[in-house]
């Protein structure tokens, strides 16, 4: 893991016991509904295998869990205080330390990957796309969930303006590490932009991108077929 890893990593670490409480607030509770659109946007088959990567406190679990269809599911992420939040909150499920770079499973191992809020967080994001494609079986798909920046002019200013100065003073309020809520609108400024991410994605291997951008383009369900 390199050093920009590990201090992301250590930033996760010191905020995950207000994490859950926090993206309530601050997204309005729209994260919620974000990550249930995403889940439909997959068209998941009944028995598949799926990997939810950076799967954080474990709100895309419990989503996934709560799906008509049954499936085998596990979670991965590299924040150990994250993790141990998640095997609270889904004692049943089975979790391991993953970092996106260095995957530890074989080949072909899911029919599906989500990925919410943590694909910014990847710094060698040509490299998480690859290990994502690797475990990936062959005609399978990988949802990359993520924030955005909103095409409306108007809505884009009052949007950044909440994001680079309201976010971080609340979230350090409450959080006691204004610096990471200070990250957070920095990593979505500094997000490839559309044509660069398509790219990027394509050259990883995957044969198709579908992007899904939701509330005003706030974020956006990226669907990456392989």
């Amino acid at each position: 893991m390199n050093e920009q890893s590990k201090k992301i990593q250590g930033m996760f670490d010191s905020i995950a016991g207000k994490y859950d409480l926090l993206n309530r607030l601050l997204s309005f509770r729209r994260d919620v509904y974000w990550r249930k659109k995403a889940i439909s946007l997959l068209k998941i088959n009944e028995g598949s295998r799926i990997l939810d990567l950076a799967c954080g406190t474990g709100d895309m679990l419990l989503e996934l869990k709560k799906m008509k269809v049954k499936c085998n599911v596990i979670g991965g992420d590299f924040s150990f205080n994250m993790l141990m939040i998640a095997k609270k909150k889904l004692n049943d499920l089975p979790l391991t330390c993953a970092d996106a770079h260095f995957l530890p499973f074989k080949d072909e191992s899911f029919d599906y990957i989500t990925i919410a809020f943590g694909f910014r967080n990847v710094t060698d994001k040509e490299k998480g796309l690859k290990e994502m494609y690797r475990v990936l079986k062959k005609g399978g798909k990988a949802c990359i969930l993520e924030f955005s920046q909103p095409d409306n002019k108007f809505f884009s200013k009052v949007y950044r303006f909440y994001f680079t100065k309201v976010l971080p003073f609340i979230g350090g309020l409450i959080s006691g590490n204004r610096s990471a809520y200070e990250y957070l609108p920095d990593s979505v400024y500094k997000f490839p932009k559309k044509d660069k991410y398509e790219k990027m994605i394509l050259s990883a291997g995957f044969k198709k991108v579908e992007f899904n951008p939701l509330t005003f383009n706030i974020c956006d369900a990226t669907i990456c077929y392989k």
